[in-house]
């Protein structure tokens, strides 16, 4: 970009006119990103959520809420919980305590998709 002065002389810039050629697709060439190699994407950090059901309620209903107060979810107790990584459903679990804590014990997992 170039620049000239204005008539109280500050720089004011130009816009120039670039000429982009036509994006042609190539056939990719070269190894593969991770060439087979998946164990670099061990350390990766993802969010999983553990997704034991959904109700619906209005907003007055939501407002009334009080402390002992009980949502009803739209699962049958024995139906497995969903664990959801990016808002895909990956495995399906029995909801468990371990120590203190919920927990999950991985009952079966989804199947891939292909694409």
């Amino acid at each position: 970009m170039s620049s000239t002065s204005n008539s109280s002389g500050a720089a004011v810039a130009q816009a120039q006119v670039v000429e982009l050629s036509e994006f042609k697709e190539q056939a990719a060439i070269g190894p593969a990103i991770f060439g087979g190699n998946l164990s670099l994407l061990d350390s990766v950090k993802v969010n999983l959520s553990v997704m034991v059901g959904e109700a619906q309620t209005t907003v007055g209903e939501l407002m009334g809420l009080k402390e002992a107060s009980v949502l009803k979810t739209d699962r049958k107790a024995d139906y497995p919980i969903d664990i959801v990584v990016n808002g895909n459903v990956v495995a399906r679990g029995q909801l468990v305590v371990v120590d203190d804590h919920f927990g999950v014990r991985i009952t079966e997992l989804a199947k891939a998709a292909h694409a």
